[in-house]
């Protein structure tokens, strides 16, 4: 390979393997958006000012972003470092760290929701339930919202409402029902006891104006247990 095209191919490797790196980060930058303290209490009220871009979360990922990047960057050291040992030991340090960051990327987060179905759809707008793992406490379900606007579709950072999950063995007036769109800008979200809130949110931001909370008071035999597994529902 003619010297002017191997250096030409190595500035483009670095030149990918940067592109990955910032898009990585603008893809994580998107998705934690900025926060404006609401009306109320508990994690609910932390409302984005603008939601994350739903088709851009693949990418967000910061341990494929620095493993893609180690794999170009392999590759550019075969191209540009003439030195043997020098060559070996740069594509050994970036092997290990991208195969590491590789394995790492594919441990389930721990205590972070993941999609269940979407409960209520509009011609602008759709509610999707997420299902929370709880660590010391039962899971809970939570409502959150998304535009439909194509590949520009955004969902909402923070939960319209929050429901404790069936398996908690809480009443039904803990548990979520149903929703239906009622208006652009309002959702109407029912309990399994038939209890119903009107929910507003804001058609930019997808935040809401009035989040329904039904788990912070909820009662939940799993929290009631110490570590050590006694029952800890009678101590003052």
């Amino acid at each position: 390979m003619k010297p002017i095209l191997r250096r030409w191919l190595t500035v483009g490797l670095l030149g990918v393997a940067a592109a990955a790196v910032a898009v990585t980060v603008i893809a994580n930058k998107d998705g934690l958006g900025g926060l404006a303290r609401c009306e109320g209490e508990g994690l609910l009220c932390e409302s984005p000012k603008r939601g994350g871009h739903i088709y851009l979360r693949p990418l967000a990922h910061p341990l494929l972003g620095i493993a893609l990047a180690a794999g170009l960057a392999a590759a550019a050291a075969q191209l540009a470092v003439g030195h043997r040992v020098f060559r070996y030991a740069l594509q050994t340090v970036t092997a290990v760290v991208g195969t590491a960051a590789l394995l790492l990327s594919m441990v389930p987060q721990i205590g972070q929701p993941y999609r269940k179905a979407v409960v209520a759809t509009s011609p602008d707008f759709r509610l999707v339930s997420y299902r929370l793992p709880g660590l010391f406490s039962s899971d809970s379900v939570l409502l959150r919202l998304q535009s439909r606007e194509g590949i520009a579709s955004r969902e909402s950072i923070d939960s319209l409402a929050c429901f404790m999950e069936e398996t908690s063995g809480a009443g039904p007036e803990w548990l979520f029902g149903r929703a239906i769109f009622v208006d652009n800008d309002e959702i109407a979200l029912s309990a399994k006891d038939g209890t119903t809130w009107r929910v507003r949110f804001h058609t930019k931001t997808l935040s809401s104006v009035n989040p329904v909370d039904r788990c912070s008071d909820a009662p939940d035999p799993a929290a009631d247990w110490d570590d050590s597994g006694n029952d800890t529902t009678d101590e003052d």
